[in-house]
């Protein structure tokens, strides 16, 4: 019986003696895909404060800017933003990997250059003329001077429709002013920027002549085709939590009822670059 209970205290005592056998450990999640964040000077999207054609260093901000900034800080990526021409940002998120880019119209033209990663915002493309131009639709304006954004989704539109006086700027304040001075008969962009540009040029939104709502206008934030589905999915994921706990809605309602200062046009540091 001794030698029994001895050979079970020493099978114990072997068995105590073991390493314990390792636990499964989860594994962590694999940092976001990082991506160079890019986009233009598209007030009220994304946009300094003051503009770059007036100060050197201005306050970036916008709609889209400081949503897609909240989502990067919430999935753990970067959130410096590059601004740069926009016809060079869109060139650079067609032709580069791991690119993403802000505030870009969604568009037939543009459906299969880009992964479209979420929709920021909504807006209309609206038509809108000058003092007494009949601005109720595109047709009316066929052959009238009409400006648009450079390499927007509004000017690869009128070409479509075989507009032959389009008029492309750098940015929309452009055609602000030249439609305030005449220049041009009609202008066709986003309705919020069409709001904060003719505010910029010291404009009275009471007198703007706004017609035809073309089409709806998705600002999204996309990026280059190599980003993988499950980046896609983490980005969204990010963009329903700015969504869920209220960020998103003060934000937009802040963008919104923003009243821009009117910037005089002797302020400005360089004369009205058109591309004709």
């Amino acid at each position: 019986m001794r030698s029994i209970l001895a050979a079970a205290v020493a099978a114990l005592i072997a068995l105590l003696a073991q390493p314990a056998a390792a636990q499964p450990q989860s594994q962590p999640l694999a940092p976001p895909q990082r991506l160079r964040l890019v986009t233009g000077e598209l007030p009220p999207y994304a946009f300094h404060v003051p503009p770059p054609t007036v100060a050197e260093i201005g306050e970036p901000q916008g709609l889209v800017y400081e949503v897609v900034r909240e989502v990067a800080r919430r999935i753990g990526h970067p959130t410096g933003v590059e601004f740069m021409p926009w016809p060079l940002a869109q060139e650079l998120t067609m032709n580069r990997p791991g690119m993403g880019i802000l505030a870009l119209t969604r568009s037939p033209e543009r459906e299969e250059h880009y992964a479209w990663v979420f929709n920021v915002v909504t807006d209309d493309l609206v038509l809108v003329g000058g003092a007494g131009v009949d601005a109720t639709s595109l047709d009316r304006v066929r052959e009238r001077p009409t400006g648009v954004l450079l390499r927007s989704g509004a000017e690869q539109l009128l070409r479509e429709r075989g507009f032959t006086r389009i008029q492309p700027a750098y940015e929309e304040w452009m055609n602000a002013q030249r439609l305030k001075d005449r220049l041009l008969d009609a202008w066709l962009a986003p309705r919020l920027m069409v709001l904060h540009a003719w505010r910029e040029v010291g404009g009275d939104v009471g007198t703007l002549n706004i017609g035809q709502v073309v089409r709806r206008s998705e600002i999204w934030f996309a990026s280059s085709r190599d980003l993988p589905e499950a980046e896609i999915t983490r980005w969204r994921r990010g963009f329903d939590e700015v969504r869920a706990d209220g960020t998103y809605d003060r934000l937009l309602a802040r963008y919104t009822r923003l009243r821009p200062d009117p910037v005089p046009e002797q302020a400005r540091r360089e004369a009205i670059p058109w591309v004709n």
